[in-house]
């Protein structure tokens, strides 16, 4: 018999039985194994034998397994029926159904609370600057009375993580004032959560209720043991000053949010989960926002003023620039009657911009939550902002310059579901610190209503003869400014009649513009501003960018105090900089201040004194009057002649041939057929560049030159239609060439085929052509010729421009890159030279040699060394317009590296493409223009430097004028006008003492460190780079 299934990895054990050949499976008892069919050799009978029967394995329950655990069950079935409605978790688990829970204000809006008591504890952290109880307490260690001259100490941690025997260890309670355990405690012992960084402790403890504590009430208490009350009622959450401090300084610092540092704290506790750590992320998100309020308002002085905390006028708890011009503060006295040309040092300069990173979103179910002391810091009053905004209408704009981003987008910003859009923000230009009301919400883009406002309020109080305002669209906003004043309210209106104001394009954001609206609104050609680039409001947006990820959700108040108190952190840094940054930037405009008076003299001393008295009077024009002609713009090239101005005249002249009945041969025009001719001219030259120049990748070269060459074809076939109702001796010249053309050979390449306008064609043909055609075709020539010549000057000025750079560039990297762009430029300049050279040769074609206008392009009419040499000698020609000596001698710095060449080349003459247009008389003009352009710029960038050096000196001399101003403010302030008890009165003297230290030791630090020579500036500065250069290698 034959086996049909045996098991390869079993011993052959078998068990012969007979069953139906249909029956593969076989259970016998508890085993198991596999089957083996045979066949008997007739194949009438078959029969089933069991191999490798082995014992079935018994399977067992989960209970009989060896389980510690086994009798376990978590979370037992006792029968009753589980509903989370049934427990008591619903909305009404308080009272029976429909019954409401009781309201208390403390617990569903305790801010409001707060705010009714922020005096109270402003006082009590006014307190503790001072010795508190132990102000006019004996000795309490000894009992010891102290007289007025005995030093008295207050140890600020004493008693800190002593154990007191229900307690365990943590904080010190109330109960032990001044480190001692109190005799008489309160008999109610509590339960309190106190936050100690870096832990959170839960303790029970008793209020103080003897003698020593004076009769203070529990928050009094809290507050005194240095225990921040997290509600003003009852409170069982504290977090310690110290926390609240540390907590602040990651916050401005590091950007650390409220909940990563509960988590922090919270795993420092109990990392391993052993204990259960109360949840106080909100409670804490209250208390730190409520005392860094009271920290701004402690150094603004309002704890020190009898009106209280409600007092507080607008932007008065905002940090001053002490370099920006304040009047009674840090301006010397007469300002106002010194001469016109030192103004400037009293200029006040501004940066305004948006930022739409700083989006608020509108979230459900949200309690109103204000703002602490709306309108006191840097954020714009809310309530007077939206009523002035609740009367917006849409705006026209006097679009001239619509190249930049944020006039297109002023109103059609997309704000579904936020509160706003971003903020608007004015900063000082100069040392970038935030304006008080500085700041607003946007609630749709950048609208004028917005910016208008937040400019205006940050005014406010401000007395200054010139103020220069910089903004990214100036161009257009400046235009209608007076007009929208006048809808402002009455106490934010400017009286533009005592003040001069100046509009500019931040330098980097002007490059946005177009150019006639660069050179109109640059900052460089306005007088008085030094060089400011009026960017600064750009790097105090990349300060606070990082804000956005959590105040994105927060809640309105929540929000504006969270950049209230970034921007307060902001100010005081940049101020507290100062000392460093000013010498530095004094260093570096004294260095440049002598190379730009070294390069404007090199240009001024080729002029004679009318000729710069001339160029003088154009800029105080300017200057004066902002419409007139500007001297730092070339005069606009005449237009008469180019290809635009010739079409323009040649379809007026078809439109007055149509009036007059002519017959139109063809639907396009006679001008539309030529121009789509020298169209196709264009085309041909671009692939011929496109095949010479040196791709990255070969295959994206050949995909380019394919499309252009089917586009080419394209139009081909569209142009020889109308071609042949125009010309019809083309299609005869075509009709030839082909067959002439060598069968076996390809076609010709796009850039190779013969487009055959007038000027192409043999004369014979030619003549065959209508008059008016060969005339218009010379017309539109001349314009080409007209557009490449305007085109190579600029191409060639670059090029110098790029020589020059090359010469200065330092290392393989900045050699590569200044040799590549020379090289593109260089390609540019040759295919407009081919362009000149076939549109010349097509115009000899039409009107013959003698007619032509145009002389022969050649090679050594393009080199760049020549317009360098004619550049010194047309200098020269032009300080002696006017003179009779022609031949004064030219100043010495140029005139001896100019006799050099001279001597070694001789002289040679300029290149024709530069008095091509006019006569000697008409070069001469257009060379004069030039150089009052260049000589206008070297002035203006001599006068900024010199002016910044005068600004940053004068600034210095302000920065210290401000602390001592500062200084006296905060003496005025150690006698308290206010009637209060003698601790406090001692804190409110202790804590204007030490302002007014630190006030005075900052000027005394700022002047020790400028009180040098400029040497030595420049030496310190050199060596604090090459030590910063250190470290970073080290890094």
């Amino acid at each position: 018999m034959t086996s049909l299934n045996v098991s390869p990895t079993r011993p052959g054990v078998r068990v012969d039985r007979v069953d139906s050949f249909v029956d593969f499976e076989s259970r016998v008892g508890d085993t198991t194994g596999d089957v083996e069919f045979k066949s008997s050799q007739d194949g009438r009978r078959g029969h089933r034998i069991m191999i490798n029967i082995q014992a079935k394995r018994r399977k067992l329950h989960p209970s009989e397994l060896e389980d510690a655990f086994g009798d376990w069950v978590p979370l037992r079935d006792d029968g009753e029926e589980i509903g989370l409605e049934d427990d008591g978790v619903g909305d009404d688990a308080d009272g029976g159904a429909g019954d409401k829970r009781k309201r208390y204000e403390s617990s569903d809006d305790p801010m409001r609370v707060w705010r009714r008591m922020s005096d109270f504890f402003l006082d009590e952290l006014l307190r503790r600057e001072g010795m508190g109880a132990g102000s006019e307490a004996a000795c309490a260690c000894c009992s010891a009375a102290l007289g007025e001259s005995d030093v008295r100490v207050r140890c600020d941690d004493c008693g800190d993580f002593v154990h007191d025997g229900t307690a365990g260890i943590g904080p010190k309670p109330p109960s032990f004032p001044w480190g001692f355990r109190c005799p008489r405690p309160a008999s109610k012992e509590r339960d309190m959560v106190v936050m100690h960084f870096p832990n959170i402790y839960s303790i029970k403890f008793r209020y103080c209720g003897c003698d020593v504590s004076d009769h203070a009430n529990n928050l009094q208490q809290l507050l005194r043991n240095g225990w921040y009350p997290a509600t003003t009622v009852d409170p069982g959450t504290c977090a310690t000053l110290a926390t609240l401090k540390v907590f602040r300084l990651l916050n401005v610092v590091g950007n650390l949010s409220i909940h990563d540092f509960i988590k922090t704290l919270e795993r420092s506790t109990d990392a391993a989960g052993l204990h259960s750590v109360p949840d106080r992320y909100k409670s804490f998100g209250l208390m730190s926002r409520q005392f860094a309020f009271l920290l701004r308002l402690m150094r603004a002085g309002r704890g020190h003023d009898e009106r209280g905390v409600d007092g507080t006028e607008e932007g008065e708890c905002a940090v001053l620039c002490w370099a920006c011009p304040h009047d009674g503060i840090n301006l010397p006295e007469g300002w106002r009657e010194v001469a016109p040309e030192f103004q400037f040092l009293f200029i006040l300069i501004l940066a305004m911009d948006a930022n739409f990173r700083l989006r608020n979103r509108l979230r459900p179910n949200e309690k109103d939550d204000p703002p602490l002391g709306s309108g006191w810091g840097y954020m714009v009053e809310e309530k007077e902002y939206h009523e002035h905004l609740r009367g917006y209408v849409g705006e026209e704009d006097v679009s001239t310059c619509v190249a930049f981003q944020a006039l297109l987008q002023k109103d059609t910003r997309v704000t579904t579901g936020l509160r706003c859009s971003g903020v608007g923000g004015v900063v000082c230009a100069r040392h970038e610190v935030v304006r008080p009301q500085g700041i607003g919400d946007l609630q749709k883009g950048e609208r004028y209503a917005n910016m208008d406002y937040i400019l205006l309020c940050s005014l406010l109080g401000v007395t200054a003869m010139f103020l220069a305002i910089s903004y990214d669209i100036a161009c257009q906003w400046r235009v209608n400014f007076p007009l929208r004043l006048k809808e402002m309210p009455e106490r934010l209106q400017l009286d533009l009649a005592r003040m001069t104001l100046l509009f500019a394009l931040p330098v980097w954001h002007a490059a946005a513009h177009e150019r006639t609206c660069q050179v109109q609104n640059s900052l460089s050609y306005t007088a008085g501003v030094g060089r400011t680039d009026g960017e600064g409001v750009e790097r105090v947006w990349s300060r606070l960018n990082p804000l956005a990820w959590s105040t994105r959700e927060k809640g309105r108040g929540g929000r504006a105090d969270s950049i209230e108190d970034e921007v307060d952190y902001l100010n005081f840094e940049k101020n507290i900089h100062l000392g460093t940054t000013l010498p530095r930037k004094l260093v570096v405009a004294i260095d440049e201040g002598d190379r730009q008076i070294a390069g404007f003299q090199q240009v001024d001393e080729s002029l004679d004194d009318t000729t710069r008295k001339e160029w003088q009077g154009l800029i105080d024009s300017w200057q004066r009057d902002r419409t007139s002609r500007n001297p730092y713009a070339a005069a606009e090239e005449s237009q008469e002649f180019s290809s635009a101005a010739i079409r323009v005249q040649l379809v007026k002249e078809e439109l007055e041939e149509a009036v007059a009945g002519d017959e139109k041969l063809h639907a396009t025009s006679m001008t539309a057929f030529l121009v789509a001719g020298l169209q196709l001219e264009n085309d041909q030259l671009r692939i011929r560049r496109e095949l010479k120049g040196r791709p990255l990748l070969v295959g994206d070269q050949s995909e380019r030159v394919a499309q252009l060459r089917r586009s080419f074809f394209v139009k081909l076939a569209r142009f020889r239609k109308i071609q042949g109702v125009y010309m019809p001796a083309a299609a005869e010249q075509i009709s030839e060439d082909d067959e002439g053309r060598d069968s076996e050979l390809p076609p010709p390449l796009a850039e190779d085929v013969k487009i055959y306008l007038p000027s192409e064609l043999p004369p014979t043909r030619r003549e065959t052509c209508s008059e008016k055609l060969r005339e218009r075709e010379a017309r539109l020539r001349r314009g080409v010729l007209t557009d490449c010549v305007a085109k190579l000057r600029r191409s060639l000025l670059a090029k110098r421009h790029l020589v020059d750079w090359r010469e200065g560039a330092v290392g393989q990297r900045g050699t590569t890159r200044a040799a590549t762009l020379v090289q593109r430029v260089e390609e540019r300049i040759d295919g407009l030279a081919k362009g000149y050279r076939r549109s010349r040769d097509a115009l000899v074609a039409l009107v013959g040699v003698a007619d032509c206008d145009w002389r022969e392009l050649r090679t050594e009419d393009l080199r760049v060394e020549e317009e360098l040499e004619d550049d010194a000698s047309a200098r020269r020609r032009l300080g002696l317009v006017g003179s009779k000596t022609r031949e004064r001698r030219i100043s010495k710095a140029v005139g001896k590296k100019l006799g050099e060449k001279e001597k070694k080349k001789g002289k040679q003459k300029m290149s024709w493409i530069w008095t091509s247009g006019g006569g000697p008389g008409e070069h001469e003009k257009e060379l004069r223009d030039a150089v009052r352009v260049e000589w206008s710029k070297a002035k203006a960038r001599r006068d900024r430097w010199m002016e910044e050096v005068d600004l940053l000196r004068e600034e210095m001399r302000r920065v210290l004028r401000f602390l001592a101003w500062r200084a006296a403010w905060w003496e005025e302030r150690t006698v308290s006008a206010r009637e209060v008890r003698g601790d406090l009165r001692a804190g409110l003297q202790a804590y204007a003492a030490r302002q007014a230290a630190m006030a005075r030791q900052i000027a005394r630090r700022f002047k020790s460190a400028w009180d040098t020579s400029a040497s030595d500036a420049v030496r310190a500065a050199v060596q604090e780079d090459r030590e910063m250069e250190e470290m970073v290698e080290t890094r």
